[in-house]
């Protein structure tokens, strides 16, 4: 499903592929892999460095709720879900503590202040759901509703497949699973299976900065939403654990190939091998519009969020969409250019976030595109 064995270099991409391996020649111990659509087709499909394979797989950290936003994305879309009702409508105990007019906008859009729960949450917690969940739905924000925003790292995927949960009774990876990774042969997973396993390559740490003095001044949430000095077994490496894997953590456990990314974004985007666009130009629209920009209570950077996605084209399209991973993934739609992007890699950067050759490579492949 999805899978390739042979590169793909399409002619007028080579310039694409002389830069990876350029990339590739100055880091030789890291593994990577580029994947790229344009217009329904794909254009570059590349993969190197000591582990990976035609058909390795990558825990992509955040990228996952690019993932989990094309999922929302489709039940907006069937009216399933209103993203200006309140999230209460569907879940109707996450009216506790003045959550009431929260809208599945604003918590989509990292501005509900649910970047944690009173005294933190235990690893069997956040992979269970259900009691992060529950907690989660008592919980009182840690800043008024509206008034900020502040990237909901890791509780953004419990809140968003609990909504899931209320209104198709599957937990957001298998509503991705049956509606869209199987359908579309797109070679992504939230909740690995036993049989994909032997793919997986394994992620070196990151590390989140919980110990030791900062080198910058953390915004006032930060420790919160990482869920620092909570006892998180190996925390630093949760894709490193079967029991992870298995989870399907809607914010950071998801798991595929570069070219499943790109594959996903096309799908979502593009007509593919003869199938129309899974979201209407309308419901493109409505996901990439900008919902929040500027100061962010919990990152040291400004960010800008739409629904469950980042602005993510480093080529900066407009009405791009996407998400990067804190271990160097990013996947993203550039509509305008007519390309979905999908990179994968097992080494973090030291910047977190996108490997910073993410944008050299999406340069190249707008060049090659309007060439």
């Amino acid at each position: 499903m999805g899978m390739g064995g042979a590169e793909i270099v399409r002619p007028g991409f080579e310039p694409v592929r002389a830069l990876f391996m350029e990339i590739a020649a100055t880091r030789p111990q890291v593994n990577a892999a580029l994947a790229a659509y344009v217009d329904g087709a794909p254009v570059v499909d590349l993969w190197t460095g000591p582990a990976y394979r035609a058909d390795s797989i990558q825990g992509v950290y955040s990228a996952t709720k690019g993932a989990a936003g094309i999922a929302l994305a489709l039940l907006i879309q069937r009216g399933l879900v209103d993203p200006d009702a309140p999230v209460a409508d569907y879940w109707p105990e996450f009216a506790a503590a003045g959550k009431d007019t929260i809208t599945v906008r604003g918590l989509a859009s990292h501005q509900a202040g649910l970047v944690n729960v009173d005294g933190g949450f235990t690893f069997d917690e956040f992979t269970g759901h259900t009691r992060l969940a529950e907690r989660l739905a008592a919980q009182r924000p840690f800043w008024e509703p509206g008034t900020g925003h502040g990237y909901h790292a890791l509780t953004i995927g419990t809140l968003v497949s609990e909504l899931f949960l209320r209104v198709t009774g599957q937990p957001v990876g298998e509503f991705f699973r049956r509606e869209i990774a199987e359908p579309y042969g797109v070679d992504f997973f939230i909740g690995l299976p036993e049989r994909e396993e032997p793919r997986v390559v394994p992620s070196l740490p990151i590390d989140i900065g919980g110990d030791g003095p900062a080198p910058f001044e953390l915004p006032p949430f930060f420790r919160q939403a990482m869920n620092i000095g909570v006892e998180f077994e190996e925390g630093s490496n949760l894709p490193g654990l079967r029991s992870f894997r298995a989870a399907g953590v809607a914010s950071i456990g998801g798991f595929g190939s570069a070219r499943g990314l790109a594959r996903l974004y096309a799908v979502a985007t593009q007509e593919v091998e003869g199938r129309p666009p899974l979201l209407t130009p309308e419901t493109l629209a409505a996901v990439a519009e900008v919902q929040v920009s500027g100061a962010d209570l919990v990152l040291p950077f400004p960010t800008t969020y739409s629904m469950l996605f980042e602005p993510a084209a480093p080529t900066a399209g407009r009405g791009s969409f996407g998400h990067s991973g804190a271990n160097g993934a990013l996947a993203y739609a550039d509509p305008d250019l007519g390309l979905a992007f999908g990179y994968t890699t097992d080494t973090p950067s030291s910047v977190g976030g996108a490997d910073p050759v993410t944008a050299d490579l999406s340069h190249a492949l707008a060049a090659a595109i309007r060439s």
